[in-house]
């Protein structure tokens, strides 16, 4: 039993050592700690640092990561390994770096730099969250179980380096300032509230029966379908959803939007939150003209780009709420 607990402690002290080899600057460094500081249980590290080589292989301070094969799971090292054709992909969109982070108030991934959609929390959102998963019983991962009760006070990231394309600039970890997503952002959608006075507001009642059929207002969703030409049948739900959402004691949901982001409410316990108060829409949104996936979905980048910039103010700025009501057993 003592052999075991020695092997136990010297492979966490080599796992602590590996993280410090290749560590780097991490996006909300020290929040956990100062969020934290009457804890038992406090971890808030600097990035595990990563960097690829243009055939997509990994390494840590300067090691391949497959030499660490005793610390790391031999999984763990061929997720972290990618092939030609996406880092092809990744130079041609200039995708430079990629950082995952915890902090005390959400999961933040940032993308050269700048955050794109993101999940944030705070304790009443977390213990709703804790709800959910206690009734979902074993349907939920066993890991989610075990890490939301001390999610957040860990603070820990990490950081994927890629090769810097030729005559590409190199982007900082971290931006911020006059050009960052996060003030044009801000800008715009103060121009647009300045322009309208006040903040468009939407909202839908959806009342569905046991067989997943709906109405808004009385009007079915086929007679919404006739009317409108809209596809409106694509949100008709199976009859065993229905059930399952009954049996697990779900008997409304809310989806809205707003200035912060998505917000989702269970019975009226609202989830974490999807944010996008800091351009991370715009943000993701330019990074996916960037790698050419609007054009690979049937839409003209150079074309849309003006109307999505002229739409995401006013999607952002708008207060949409809708409100769906299920059967109950």
């Amino acid at each position: 039993m003592l052999a075991k607990r020695f092997l136990l402690l010297f492979s966490l002290a080599l796992l602590a050592a590996l993280v410090l080899t290749g560590c780097g600057a991490r996006a909300g460094a020290g929040e956990t700690a100062a969020a934290a500081a009457d804890a038992p249980l406090v971890l808030d590290l600097p990035n595990l640092t990563i960097d690829y080589d243009a055939d997509g292989a990994p390494s840590l301070g300067g090691a391949p990561l497959s030499s660490f094969g005793s610390l790391l799971p031999a999984s763990l090292t061929s997720q972290l390994t990618f092939d030609k054709g996406t880092m092809d992909m990744l130079a041609a969109a200039n995708i430079q770096h990629v950082q995952i982070t915890t902090a005390p108030d959400g999961l933040i991934i940032l993308v050269n730099g700048e955050p794109i959609p993101s999940v944030r929390w705070d304790a009443d959102k977390l213990a709703n969250l804790a709800d959910l998963v206690e009734t979902l019983g074993p349907d939920a991962p066993a890991a989610l179980k075990s890490v939301l009760p001390v999610i957040t006070n860990l603070g820990a990231g990490i950081a994927l380096r890629f090769p810097v394309g030729q005559g590409a600039e190199m982007i900082p970890m971290q931006v911020a300032g006059d050009a960052s997503a996060a003030a044009a952002s801000q800008a715009a959608q103060q121009a647009f509230m300045a322009e309208v006075g006040a903040a468009p507001v939407i909202r839908i009642p959806v009342l569905y029966d046991a067989e997943g059929g709906y109405t808004v207002q009385g009007i079915t969703d086929a007679e919404w379908q006739a009317l409108t030409g809209a596809p409106f049948g694509s949100l008709r739900l199976q009859p065993d959803q229905i059930a399952s959402a009954a049996a697990a004691g779900i008997t409304g949901a809310t989806v809205r939007t707003d200035a912060e982001g998505i917000h989702v409410a269970l019975n009226g316990k609202e989830l974490p939150v999807l944010g996008w108060g800091e351009g991370e829409l715009s943000h993701a949104l330019k990074l996916a003209a960037g790698a050419g996936l609007l054009d690979q979905s049937g839409m003209d980048a150079a074309a849309i780009g003006p109307v999505v910039d002229a739409l995401l103010p006013v999607i952002q700025s708008s207060n949409v709420e809708i409100n769906v009501t299920f059967p109950s057993e």
